[in-house]
């Protein structure tokens, strides 16, 4: 239980973070670009810029995950090896 009433504790998520700081700063592109005299920002690069943002954050929610479930293994006693290691 928290010591705060009313919140509850949960685990932190970087892959959230990472998301969050890729997309406000695809935000700020756009306004930046928009603010210029040449106009708006060709709708492929706003989409690549998007979906690039989407793949870093699930690139560090799975190292994230693979990171957890050793430190996992390694508080149960055992050393979990990585599936592919070769």
């Amino acid at each position: 239980m928290s010591q705060y009433r009313g919140i509850d504790r949960h685990r932190f998520e970087p892959a959230r973070l990472v998301l969050g700081l890729a997309l406000t700063a695809v935000a700020v592109v756009v306004y930046v670009r928009a603010r210029d005299e040449d106009g708006r920002l060709p709708v492929a690069v706003l989409v690549a810029l998007v979906a690039g943002s989407l793949l870093l954050a699930g690139l560090v929610s799975l190292v994230t995950r693979s990171l957890r479930r050793a430190r996992q293994g390694n508080r149960d006693g055992e050393k979990r090896e990585p599936a592919d290691a070769g």
